[in-house]
């Protein structure tokens, strides 16, 4: 889930409530005994799901082992709810997973002007807020970014951005020696957060925690990694409660589940080899799965499928874990290539992992730096090409603060007068069989024409396109000789984009 500003065992799906609507009978009766039989076994049925549906919602609230949200998450949830159309008391078939702690509502990337060109007064609500719309099953925590054993010691870091009403920093350290090594103020803010996330789980939404989740990020495993950290990570977040080990979130707070989102490789990239931390990760989640049978692991992989045939980061692991992971959650943005509409190819995935399957969204164009996201009607089209495989499991969103409100959505039509974004509600919407968007074909052959400047300009060519004539700049970026990487990047794959700043240039009137 690459930053904006750098980039869980499935449970068992519930069936939908069987309604009177479902049942309802389009012959003519033929007498009036008939008809009140057909509807007194109406009754009935309706009676015996509701009551399922209940127990059901019962037995999920146990099982999070929740007292009842602290009173910090009553005040912020009272003060912060937006409504939401689904009760907490229903799983719904297709699900939604939020990503939450990146704060891309803040990021300062512009429609227009790309990178650091967009000041925000705005941070991410507290996690109770977008737990009270309704709209999310699960919101993974982002991110997990810091980790890798130093002279044996398991030493991490969770980095969120900013969060209104809290005061501090919201970086937690853990150096390896027994206890945290952030600030009195920093551990207070996280027990805090932990109260939050009981509130969460009250509410059935699932918290799962996210490993690494960018390409810069100081993340690593040496030999050993495996075995260790998932040692000191059941202890820190699962059911381990081993004293010498803190808990961020408070010893009365158990996360549900763990995710590696591993977005680099020792190795170069040209290697067709798999990534030499790939044993790690195998004994990373295998380990896990051992301590904590019930814990939700899953792994992140990009879209892109390499010379190997699968995501070059972490995909040889997921084919070693596929009875151990519960699910994957394929990156389809800032893909360009694998993305819809130039070639999404959520079909061959489907045959590198015979599991369950989350297509992985962005929540708005400056959440997706390199491309990839959705309007509502090529997200209509992508849902329709995936809603009836047996292994389509939903969505998930990067992240939540830029696709709820108070964050706008920002379009080319709205860019001078944005409304609010309700991109999240839209993703529930559509995933509840709603038809959000319209006029967009399946996904046809391969197309990269124009994939290599949508992959390096994003959003500001979408801008471009819709302001000025392209010719010029097209043939500027095919000239013999040209680096088009110079003429968008400066060369510097991880620079700023620059790319409508080239394009006003050269395409001035």
């Amino acid at each position: 889930m690459s930053r904006a500003n750098s980039k869980p065992a499935t449970p068992a799906d519930a069936a939908p409530a069987v309604t009177a609507a479902d049942r309802r009978r389009r012959y003519t009766p033929i007498a009036i005994a008939a008809v009140i039989g057909v509807l007194a076994i109406i009754g009935i049925t309706a009676g015996i799901v509701v009551s399922n549906n209940n127990r059901q919602a019962s037995e999920s609230a146990k099982s999070n082992s929740v007292s009842g949200p602290s009173a910090s998450a009553t005040t912020t949830a009272g003060a912060n709810s937006t409504t939401g159309s689904n009760s907490s008391t229903t799983t719904p078939q297709h699900k939604l997973w939020g990503y939450y702690g990146a704060n891309a509502i803040n990021n300062g990337v512009d429609l227009q002007f790309g990178l650091n060109s967009r000041v925000s007064p705005e941070n991410q609500r507290p996690i109770t807020y977008y737990c009270d719309t309704g709209n999310y099953q699960y919101i993974n925590l982002a991110f997990l970014n810091l980790f890798g054993s130093v002279n044996g010691r398991p030493q991490y870091e969770i980095r969120f951005g900013m969060v209104q009403n809290y005061t501090g920093s919201m970086a937690y350290a853990y150096n390896g020696d027994g206890k945290p090594s952030s600030d009195p103020e920093t551990v207070k803010n996280y027990l805090r957060f932990g109260q939050d996330i009981k509130y969460c789980q009250s509410k059935g939404v699932k918290i799962i925690v996210s490993l690494g989740g960018d390409k810069v990020s100081n993340y690593f495993f040496n030999t050993g990694d495996g075995e260790l950290y998932a040692n000191t990570w059941y202890n820190a977040f699962l059911e381990g409660r081993d004293p010498a080990v803190p808990r961020p979130f408070g010893n009365d707070v158990t996360l549900d589940g763990i995710e590696l989102d591993i977005e680099k490789r020792p190795n170069t990239y040209e290697d067709p080899n798999p990534s030499t931390w790939t044993v790690e990760m195998v004994s990373l989640v295998k380990n896990l799965r051992k301590l904590s049978p019930k814990t939700t692991l899953a792994s992140v992989p990009q879209c892109v499928m390499r010379l190997n045939g699968t995501d070059e980061n972490g995909g040889a692991h997921i084919a070693q874990n596929v009875e151990d992971l519960d699910y994957i959650i394929i990156q389809y943005y800032n893909n360009p290539p694998c993305s819809y509409p130039y070639g999404f190819n959520y079909d061959a995935w489907t045959k590198v992992f015979k599991g369950k399957i989350v297509v992985g969204l962005a929540g708005d164009h400056t959440s997706s730096i390199a491309g990839g996201f959705l309007d509502e009607g090529p997200l209509q089209a992508v849902y329709d090409m995936v809603k009836d495989s047996p292994q389509f499991l939903g969505f998930s969103v990067y992240d939540v603060s830029s696709s709820n409100p108070p964050a706008f959505r920002w379009t080319v039509d709205t860019y001078a007068n944005p409304k609010p974004s309700t991109y999240s509600q839209i993703l529930r919407n559509v995933l509840d069989g709603k038809i959000v968007g319209s006029g967009f074909p399946p996904q046809g052959p391969v197309y990269q024409d124009g994939v290599n400047t949508t992959y390096r300009c994003a959003g500001t060519w979408i801008w471009a396109e819709a302001h000025c004539d392209l010719r010029d700049c097209y043939q500027l970026m095919q000239a013999p000789g040209a680096d088009p990487d110079a003429v968008c990047n400066n060369g510097n794959p991880l620079g700023k984009l620059e790319c409508n700043q080239m394009i006003s240039k050269t395409c001035a009137k």
